[in-house]
This record gives structure tokens, sequence and C-alpha cells, in this order.
């Protein structure tokens, strides 16, 4: 395990004395080179390349068949490359450094988007973005521009066993030590080891641990900046509220099942799935994950908000999108995203259907999509997380969101992976609260 020691020094795998932000400005270079280009490819029929981060084979068989429909249209062909979001990032960048950059990516992370715009290496998509009406927080701009096409939430909801509940007598827990009390309830032992956890949240330095694992100290209201930028995060209210939300932390950590530092998204669905942990975080792919692996447990489930020490309630949130980069063949990817979102969008949210919660308001009156059987199973599921995105009672914030406006600043501590790093330091090195929030406050403050 990689842990942050203040005043030490971390070496981390991957890229070496070459960070993500230069690596793309060093090869913003390449792409304009590649524009200046003479479009060879033009008289022989135009190639489109896309990146696919959604791996699922019914999401893939989605975006082949519209490729497919969409050549036999016009005569331009489209190339899947598909890959998991853990390594979608890299390879996108290894496209554009190569002199081969993709025309078309499904990115996750505001902090992936911005560091291609700062890049200098997207196509604005504002025109696309502005013919609907989209739920909060699914839309943002950057100086001015729509720089993805959404088309769902991720939103990080607490799953937990209903017949497990029943059984124990708990209750949807209205604040953090009542979730706490519930997780501690539902633990199983075996020996001194946990059997079956109470819950599962993600400590491992990514991004599964920077989307899903904060839920709690946003109930509280912690911000990392203020609205001028200054760190905040070890001032104030905002440190005591953050120390109490590594206290929290540490207790639940005490009911989780073993190997939480290698913890990431297959493990967040799987644990679940098979029964050794009670509670869970995850987006609605978990339903999906239960209807494939334990059909059983899809009719037990059920979902609340992270709450707060003192009743308030939130969820941590991620988004998917589209995004277009400027390539010699940028007008031809407009034109076939564009087609898409026009004739293919509802068959893209139904391949998978409870992950891809709309972004979109009016997909809720789509007949089609309303009609998707699994959607009719799930249905209060999936309004719930309407819900959510519905009601101002309910904070929907993410590490690479926080502060007064869009920017890299947050990105950057996402990036840097400086808030998982606290969580270790708390949950694994039993450092004080008020010293693990004091660290994170100065790293991001050297950071940025």
């Amino acid at each position: 395990m990689d842990i942050y020691i203040p005043g030490g020094r971390r070496a981390g795998a991957g890229l070496v004395s070459l960070t993500r932000r230069n690596f793309l400005v060093s090869s913003a270079a390449v792409i304009g080179a590649s524009l200046a280009a003479p479009a060879v490819r033009a008289q022989s029929g135009v190639t489109l390349r896309f990146l696919n981060n959604e791996t699922s084979a019914s999401s893939q068989a989605a975006l082949r068949k519209a490729g497919d429909e969409y050549e036999a249209k016009t005569g331009v062909k489209i190339i899947i490359d598909s890959s998991p979001i853990s390594g979608s990032m890299e390879k996108a960048m290894a496209a554009i450094n190569g002199g081969q950059p993709y025309d078309l990516m499904t990115a996750s992370f505001i902090a992936t988007v911005l560091e291609f715009v700062h890049a200098g290496v997207l196509v604005p998509l504002t025109d696309m973005v502005k013919r609907y009406e989209w739920g909060r927080g699914a839309t943002w701009d950057y100086e001015g521009e729509n720089w993805y096409y959404p088309f769902d939430y991720n939103l990080v909801m607490n799953y937990y066993r209903k017949d497990l509940y029943v059984g124990k007598r708990l209750k949807i827990p209205e604040t953090s030590d009542q979730f706490l009390e519930n997780c501690r309830a539902l633990t199983a032992l075996n020996g001194s080891n946990v059997d079956v956890g109470g819950c599962v949240v993600p400590l491992a330095s990514d991004s599964a641990t920077n989307w899903a694992s904060f839920g709690n100290m946003f109930a509280d209201g912690v911000e990392l900046f203020d609205g001028n930028w200054n760190v905040v995060l070890d001032q104030g209210e905002n440190a005591d509220r953050a120390a109490r939300f590594l206290d929290l932390y540490a207790e639940l950590y005490k009911t989780m099942p073993p190997g939480m530092n290698t913890v990431s998204f297959a493990q967040l669905m799987s644990l679940f799935a098979t029964g050794k942990s009670a509670h869970t975080l995850y987006s609605g792919r978990l339903v999906e994950a239960l209807e494939a692996t334990n059909p059983e447990l899809a009719d037990k489930y059920g979902v609340f908000a992270s709450p707060g020490s003192s009743g308030g309630k939130a969820l941590s949130y991620a988004f998917d999108g589209f995004c277009v980069f400027k390539t010699p063949q940028s007008e031809e990817a407009l034109k076939f995203l564009q087609w898409f979102v026009d004739e293919h969008y509802v068959n893209w949210l139904l391949s998978a259907w409870m992950n891809n919660h709309p972004a979109r308001k009016d997909i809720y009156e789509n007949e089609r999509w309303k009609s998707h059987p699994m959607i009719q199973k799930h249905w209060e599921t999936m309004m719930t997380m309407k819900s959510f995105i519905e009601s101002d009672d309910v904070v929907i914030k993410s590490i690479d969101t926080n502060g007064p406006s869009i920017d890299m600043r947050p990105c950057t501590v996402f990036n840097a992976n400086v808030m998982p790093e606290m969580l270790q330091q708390k949950a694994l090195a039993n450092a004080p609260s008020a010293d693990c929030v004091a660290a994170a406050a100065q790293r991001i403050r050297s950071l940025i």
C-alpha cells in the first residue's frame, strides 16, 4: 500500500517525471500537426476511432450496432476500441502522444475532461448539449463551453440488505451514527476476523475511492476550498467536521471485510452480490450485477443517501458522457455523435438499463425507455435516484467539483489521491484525525 507520509517522498507507479497534465500539454502539438496534415483518407472513406470505457457486452454491442448502421448509411466506418475505466485515460493519452488520437471517447470524471480541455485537444459540444434540459449537476460549462455530452449520472448510493434489516429490526439510518450502528449490527465475525462485513467503503489510492467514499463527509458540509480558492479543509468548522468524518471512517473500517486496501470498483459490487457485505456503495450498475449473478438478492436490496452526523444527506457522484477530439475527422465525428444521440441514445441507455441513469430530463417520459422490463421491475430504485437529483435537501458533490466553480484545482486533488490517502493515514496508520486533516490540507496547498 502506497501511503502518503507528510514530509516524505512517495514513489508512484506508471509515468516517471511526467504528470498527466504535462503529458497532455506536450502532446497537444502532435494533434496540431495532425490537424494541419492533408486528409489523405478522404478519397477512400472516413474512419472514426471511438474509445469506449463502458465494457459490458451489451454496451459494446449497442455501439457496434450503431456503428454498423451508420457505416451502411454514410460510408463512414466506426472502429470501437473498448477499455476499462481504470485504463481509458492512459490509453487516450498514449494515442495522443503517438500522433493517432481517438476521434471520440466516453469520459467519466470531470478531472479527465478538464485535463483534455486544458491541453486544447477537445471540440466543444455546446450547441448539441443546449438542445435539451438536463438534471442537476449533469452538465457544466468551462470557459463558456460544454465539453462533453452526458448520458448518465453515477450517483454513489448506499445499498443495503432489506432482509437483514428486517431480521435485525433496523431502520434506514438518518445520521452517520445510526449508519455505524447498523453496520456493527450486521457484521459477522469468525473469531476475531470479519467474515461478513457491515459495509464496504474503499480507501485505495484510485478513482473508486475518490468517487465513492466521501458522501458522509459531504453530508456534513465539508469544503476543500472557499469562494476565493483558499484551502479551508483544515479551518474552523471544516476541520472539525472532516475530523469527525475520519473518526466515523475508522469505526466503519472495523466492520469491513478484509482486503480493503485493494478494493476498487469490481469488489464494491461483488462483495455485496456474494453476501460478503451488508452495505456497499455503488451506482445503478450494482442492480444489473445482482440480476446477472444473484437474482434472488435483486429482490432484497434498498438504497439510501449517505447521512451526515446531524441528519444531512449527500451523494458523491461522477458522470458519463461523450467527448470529441480535435482530429482531421472532427467534423465527421460531430456528425456521427449528433446522429447517435438522435437515433440511438435510448438504445445506448438501455444497454445498461440501471447504470445509465438518465441525465436528460426528457428520457423519463420516453415510453420505450419506461417500458423496459428491468426498469419496470426496479422502478422504485429508479425513481429514488431521480428524487435525489431533484431534491434540494440532498447534496450532490464530488472531489473534482469541489470549490466555487469548475476548475483544475480540485481535479488536481482528485488525480493526486489526496483524500484517499487521508483515509489511509487514519485507518491504516491510526494517526489522529486532526493531523490527517491538516496533512491533507497542506498537501493540497502544495499542489495548487
